[in-house]
């Protein structure tokens, strides 16, 4: 018989049942603070109770807009030509989003992310094998803040041609001008509307508040079209319960009312829940993207998520280390094992290290390494006549126990059954080799492709369509 992917199953239907019970009860007795007037209007309407500001979602609201919404399971290229299909069974893998800081590729220091930093990286995201979706890595810090969302976007989505996120969003206007970037990548409102060529992340403020910003910009992203995923990131301890079933329960709740809100505005918006849940130093009260709370609640978190029918993305590549060492890789693959094991359909964090603070572009190709290893990992073990090889053991022993010569172990070696690295240390014995690490090799490499990786320029009139929308954008939003 043939084994499936190794499984993981960390909750069962009852404590799923048990989260989403509590889940449900906080938003019909507890309730959400919902601070845009509109929305509530909305949710009343939808049967909700409103109490000032307070807003308490009844199951029966909650399971009649999970129902019209739909799962969001096609991610696409800025231009539209390349599309990647989620939810097959499959983990998938992007880049984290947003970190202000950057570990210089040349000199090693720590500094201000700039947009060159956000083109590099998106060159190199690009050209790594294993990573499937690019999101701009860094926020650009050499452009006026209400810009830095915007133009980093803008920026990576010139030098990728993988499917494309454009990242998290705190405002409603940030969303006006991502679509409209996305719009005049791929040939317009019509093309958009038949396949929006991004997705947009809008958290709730942790616990269960929505503030009157982030309302507008998920109520902007519904009404757009654009396929919203959910971004809750509950501290254990500081804003969610210190227990991981409790933080559960609460971001759950807070994923399913954002849903309602989206839901309000497009019944059948393509939909994707997602979950930061992060541990807490209660020695420095510092939130800890390194501990293994992370990749517990995100093998949690998918199990919840499949449970109602939708896709889950979780933190995977995330440490509390600020240095390329041993503790930035068990940090980081304990936190991607724990939910591809359970069935996660997309991890993140490719390239950040400490707390989410900073990122790096060694980091990355390490990242693209540590995927390639947890694919093969993630395989199990096939038992079949083929694998078995009774009859290639029967021919090679008695002729002297030599398989390297064998149609057998050539044609499984060409189809990947022995685990072959890019960077991983392997030597052969020089005393040169044993002296060059895994950082300097992903640091090689990384400069390797950026010196070639060429991506296929966008038309020159779609270069100069982006050019309107930001400049439109720094009018707006930063001179007016």
């Amino acid at each position: 018989m043939t084994s499936p992917e190794l499984r993981l199953q960390v909750l069962s239907e009852a404590q799923v049942s048990r989260i989403e019970d509590t889940a449900y009860r906080l938003l019909e007795e507890v309730g959400i603070s919902l601070q845009h007037p509109e929305a509530r209007e909305r949710l009343h309407g939808m049967g909700c109770r409103v109490e000032g500001e307070r807003v308490f979602i009844p199951c029966h609201v909650v399971d009649k807009a999970l129902s019209t919404l739909r799962p969001h399971t096609t991610l696409y290229s800025v231009d539209g030509k390349r599309s990647l299909t989620l939810g097959d069974g499959r983990v998938r893998f992007h880049n984290a989003g947003g970190p202000p800081f950057i570990y210089d590729l040349l000199t090693g220091q720590r500094r201000p992310a700039l947009l060159q930093d956000v083109a590099d990286a998106a060159r190199l995201l690009d050209a790594l094998p294993q990573v499937d979706v690019v999101m701009p890595l860094c926020g650009a810090q050499d452009v006026p803040a209400p810009l830095m969302v915007i133009a980093s976007a803008e920026t990576a989505m010139r030098h990728t041609r993988k499917p494309f996120h454009a990242g998290y969003v705190e405002k409603p206007e940030e969303v006006h001008y991502l679509v409209e970037l996305a719009k005049a990548c791929c040939g317009g409102e019509e093309a958009y509307r038949r396949q929006p060529t991004t997705a947009i992340m809008a958290s709730p403020v942790s616990p269960l508040t929505f503030t009157y910003q982030v309302t507008a910009a998920i109520m902007a992203i519904a009404e757009s079209g654009t396929p919203y995923h959910s971004l809750p990131a509950p501290s254990l301890g500081a804003t969610s319960p210190v227990t991981m079933a409790g933080a559960l329960a609460q971001q759950h709740a807070e994923v399913l009312a954002s849903f309602v809100i989206a839901a309000s505005v497009r019944p059948d918006l393509p939909v994707l829940y997602c979950s930061r849940i992060n541990g807490l130093d209660p020695r420095t009260a510092i939130s800890t993207w390194g501990s293994p709370e992370v990749g517990i609640t995100g093998a949690g978190a998918a199990a919840l998520a499949h449970h109602r029918g939708f896709l889950c993305d979780c933190y995977g590549f995330c440490t509390s280390a600020a240095l390329l060492d041993p503790q930035f890789a068990y940090e980081r693959y304990n936190n991607a094992f724990l939910p591809a094991l359970a069935g996660a359909d997309i991890l993140s964090g490719v390239g950040v290290l400490e707390n989410n603070m900073a990122v790096s572009l060694e980091a990355v190709v390490i990242d693209d390494e540590l995927i390639s290893l947890l694919r093969h990992t993630l395989r199990g073990l096939e038992v079949t006549d083929e694998t078995l090889a009774f009859e290639v053991m029967r021919e090679a022993i008695p002729a002297g126990g030599m398989f390297l010569d064998q149609l057998h172990t050539v044609r499984h070696i060409r189809a990947g059954a022995i685990w072959l690295p890019a960077v991983s240390e392997r030597p052969s014995g020089s005393a040169e080799e044993r002296h060059i690490g895994v950082v300097e090799r992903a640091r090689a490499r990384a400069r390797e492709l950026l010196q070639k990786h060429e991506v296929e320029p966008l038309p020159e009139h779609v270069c100069q369509q982006l050019d309107e929308i930001m400049e439109e954008a720094r009018r707006r939003l930063v001179e007016e």
